[in-house]
């Protein structure tokens, strides 16, 4: 038989990869300043659904809002890529969610920004769901349908 720890061990992994991303603009010397932006969203992604996963079934709101701030997170990472530039800028970059420098090959594809829409709107749908179920369980409205 497992120990309590064993079904969260991946999930504290995880969080704790994201929360080392989301510190590296202060201990690392070698990340050049125009990568923090993106680390600390990664490390925000990472640390949001590590956390997620390792909390027990017990804590169910600490368990919802860490998944509501992964999703919103993510939802908002998918937006900013959906709402890439089409040209570059004079430089030759691109301008990713008000962060100039970031260099690619070619523009972003449609199908592509397609996808990251799709994933925008339902990621940022569900965490506003997230945020008003615990809204509505911080004021203790009853959830029953009135059956018993």
């Amino acid at each position: 038989m497992r120990g309590a720890m064993g079904p969260a061990l991946p999930g504290l992994l995880a969080f704790l990869v994201g929360a080392g991303l989301l510190a590296s603009p202060w201990w690392s010397k070698t990340l050049p300043v125009s990568d923090y932006p993106l680390v600390i969203v990664l490390g925000a992604v990472f640390a949001g659904m590590g956390a997620y996963a390792a909390l027990p079934d017990s804590w169910p709101r600490l368990r919802t809002l860490a998944l509501t701030l992964f999703m919103a997170t993510f939802g908002t990472f998918c937006a900013a890529l959906a709402s890439t530039p089409f040209h570059p800028d004079a430089d030759g970059t691109y301008r990713i969610g008000g962060v100039a420098g970031f260099a690619t090959s070619a523009p972003m594809p449609m199908w592509a920004r397609l996808v990251a829409s799709f994933f925008a709107i339902v990621c940022l749908v569900v965490a506003a769901l997230g945020i008003r179920g615990l809204i509505c369980g911080a004021r203790g409205r009853d959830t029953n349908d009135g059956e018993s």
